[in-house]
């Protein structure tokens, strides 16, 4: 009889003994709960043989600064610092001051010799208040060879203030070739100069203002005089070369214009006689220069 009851109560009592710890395993509430001196489950609370993820972290509270995700923008460091010794910024030294060959102030003097071309007309005749012909220059002389002198101030550099003399040694005229021993003519002036580079090599314009008066000798000792031309204008253009701080070349081409009040004819015995009628009126005449000066810069300061 034993052997067979254990053989039933066998299985019965291994049963019995796994349901607890069944019941334990899935955390349920059956009779594992209710063992003595077990402590009560907490709710929301897993057995401690059980996995999980660490919580998530808290959220930042409000305001605070976001940072965002990635590495932080590159900001190049400003001029002068970074590795190294700051940067030094590099200034270049002023130019040097100019050198000039002219003067800026001196005594101005010099000479010129060219070739003097008269043309136009001395007077004209107006017989009856009607001006039909009139007497040119080139009746009474041709041209020749001519001689200047200047003298004057250099003023900042680029001007010059001068008195000139012009001087022409001219041929006889067609009115009378045979007669005639010769003619010259003086022209008196003051004048005003530009060169546009004083220090080698500029363009050179002059006016000047003055008078003149023309002589026409003859044979027999006798002269014809044209004076009172108190308004003569003399205008030149040429070229300034700046050889030394002392000397120039200047060659230049000058035209001129103007009028005689007055026309005499003087004897040998220095009677004079009018050479114009009463109808005759004042003519313009004007002339035309080549020449080629030399002038020099005398006691010059910067």
């Amino acid at each position: 009889m034993k052997p067979r009851v254990f053989f039933w109560a066998a299985p019965v009592l291994l049963l019995a003994g796994a349901a607890p710890a069944r019941a334990e395993a899935e955390g349920g509430t059956g009779g594992g709960a209710a063992q003595a001196g077990a402590a009560p489950a907490t709710p929301g609370a897993l057995p401690p043989q059980y996995y999980v993820d660490a919580p998530a972290e808290s959220p930042e509270p409000p305001g605070a600064a976001s940072v965002p995700p990635g590495p932080a923008p590159y900001e190049p460091p400003p001029p002068g610092y970074g590795f190294g010794p700051p940067a030094v910024v590099y200034e270049p030294p002023p130019p040097p001051a100019p050198r000039h060959e002219a003067p800026k102030t001196s005594l101005w003097l010099g000479v010129r010799g060219g070739w003097f071309i008269p043309f136009g007309n001395l007077w004209a005749r107006c017989p009856g208040g009607y001006c039909s012909d009139a007497t040119k220059w080139s009746e009474l002389a041709s041209s020749g060879p001519m001689l200047e002198l200047d003298a004057g101030l250099r003023f900042g550099r680029y001007y010059n203030v001068f008195a000139t003399w012009e001087h022409a040694e001219l041929g006889s005229g067609s009115a009378a070739p045979a007669a005639q021993s010769g003619a010259d003519s003086d022209y008196y002036a003051v004048g005003l100069r530009f060169s546009s580079n004083p220090d080698r090599v500029g363009f050179l314009t002059e006016l000047a203002f003055g008078f003149r008066r023309f002589r026409a000798v003859y044979a027999d000792g006798s002269e014809d005089q044209l004076t009172n031309a108190p308004f003569e204008f003399r205008a030149g253009i040429g070229v300034d070369l700046r050889l030394s701080s002392l000397v120039t070349l200047e060659p230049m081409l000058t035209l001129g214009a103007g009028a005689f009040g007055d026309a005499q004819h003087v004897g040998p015995n220095g009677s004079s006689s009018s050479l114009t009628g009463v109808d005759d009126r004042q003519a313009g005449h004007a002339w035309a220069t080549f020449q080629l000066g030399a002038h020099f810069d005398l006691f010059g300061k910067d």
